[in-house]
């Protein structure tokens, strides 16, 4: 697996065809390799995939580009943010309860 240093889209105005061009780092030194694409919008994905990627690497022996991405849990973050809302409310529901029967404790 070669790291992927760019991508460039390229329009070929003779063929009329559409292709991206990797540049590779290979052996301390860049490589260009060119794959033909269908249309502008494959070129446009691929580019917006390497770009939010974290990793993008190419493998010279099978051909594939390989996108690798780093997510954040924000799912994860929402739960212990309702959990200490949660929990607040439940002190708050406590301290009601504890008026409230404070103020029955007067009346008898």
């Amino acid at each position: 697996m070669l790291p992927i240093q760019g991508l460039k889209c390229i329009y070929d105005t003779a063929g009329r065809s559409w292709s991206i061009e990797l540049v590779i780092r290979a052996e301390g030194e860049d490589a260009l390799r060119r794959f033909d694409v269908d249309g502008p919008d494959d070129a446009e994905m691929l580019i917006e995939a390497f770009e939010d990627s974290s990793v993008s690497v190419f493998d010279p022996q099978t051909g594939e580009i390989v996108f690798g991405y780093e997510y954040l849990d924000l799912d994860h973050e929402d739960d212990e943010d309702e959990a200490d809302e949660d929990e607040e409310e439940d002190s708050e529901d406590d301290s009601e309860d504890d008026e409230a029967a404070g103020d029955e404790k007067v009346k008898s």
